[in-house]
């Protein structure tokens, strides 16, 4: 029996790969199956109503409310009002407090569009402390700053058209546990 060296081996694997190549019909790769791609104006399309948080009436009704974040530990941080209904027209005052007493506990109040409070916190990781943790997003209505504890802030904004929105805090692991809902009729 004659002994093959590690030349011969390799001209013989190549060979057997040559012709199990040759084999295999036709000259064209198989083609892939095309899908549809969106193009970059459908992905970025929105639907939703227009809203200018700066575009403040100075005829319409102004509409106080006063919330708080609660809590001193993740076990009991909330908002305390989980429903906030507002007339569409109108002008909202928000005077949002943070009554924690313990330094972990920052918070802040975020609008945003419904259904994409998870993805707005999410998002808000990478924006960072120094973004008080709100991504630059179309899905941002208005934000207020972080608050540490006893600290309070006041921000003043137009009513969104009518609709369902969420209001979230956006400081990382908060999100799941404070949001609620913002209706405007």
């Amino acid at each position: 029996m004659k002994s093959f060296n590690l030349h011969s081996l390799t001209v013989i694997l190549f060979s057997v790969s040559v012709i199990s190549l040759a084999g295999c019909g036709g000259s064209e790769a198989p083609k892939e199956t095309e899908t549809a791609k969106p193009s970059a104006a459908d992905m970025f399309k929105d639907d939703r109503p227009a809203y200018d948080a700066a575009a403040i009436s100075p005829d319409a009704e102004v509409i106080s409310i006063d919330l708080k974040a609660t809590g001193n530990t993740m076990a009991d941080i909330s908002y305390d009002q989980k429903i906030l209904t507002v007339k569409a027209g109108t002008t909202i005052k928000l005077k949002f407090t943070n009554t924690s007493t313990d330094a972990a506990m920052p918070h802040n109040w975020v609008l945003v569009h419904n259904g994409t409070m998870e993805a707005v916190a999410t998002a808000g990781l990478q924006a960072g402390p120094d973004a008080f943790y709100v991504p630059n997003s179309k899905d941002v209505l208005i934000a207020t700053r972080m608050l540490g504890p006893t600290e309070t802030s006041e921000i003043t904004f137009p009513a969104p058209p009518a609709g369902k929105y969420q209001f979230v805090c956006t400081y990382p692991g908060h999100w799941s546990i404070m949001n609620g809902e913002f209706i405007v009729e």
